[in-house]
């Protein structure tokens, strides 16, 4: 599990996300979201992958939340935020989920939840890959 990378990424992504203009940043790219929905769902992975990571330190648990990710996206509205807000709040959050990274202790990483196959390591790589996956098609 690993914290610098995960913060390498978001410097790297962090200057190159902030030279993209208001007036791109509302253009659909793919088949379905804007770049500022695509950042926003990147917000709310890590909203969503913060409490699963904090949550399965404690050990083995019932119950894994789900996540529908367009709801999120409804829900966030994040067409009608300003580019730059979205960045820094995507830098910070991401930043924050690096900390609690960084303090996962090595006996906790094959915690799992009852019925999912992801154990905690595999969550913390899964994340980086997803990130990285939509900061691509973003740009």
């Amino acid at each position: 599990m690993d914290a610098g990378r995960l913060r390498q990424i978001i410097a790297e992504w962090h200057g190159r996300l902030a030279g993209v203009s208001e007036q791109d940043a509302t253009q659909v790219v793919g088949s379905r979201w804007t770049r500022k929905q695509l950042l926003g769902h990147l917000i709310d992975s890590t909203a969503n992958n913060h409490q699963r990571l904090v949550r399965l330190q404690q050990g083995h648990l019932a119950g894994f939340p789900g996540y529908d990710q367009e709801h999120w996206v409804e829900a966030g509205d994040y067409n009608r935020s300003a580019w730059d807000d979205l960045v820094g709040l995507w830098r910070l959050y991401s930043l924050q989920l690096a900390v609690v990274i960084e303090h996962i202790q090595p006996d906790c990483a094959g915690n799992r939840w009852e019925g999912h196959d992801a154990d905690l390591g595999f969550l913390v790589e899964d994340f980086t890959r997803h990130m990285l996956h939509h900061l691509d098609r973003i740009l």
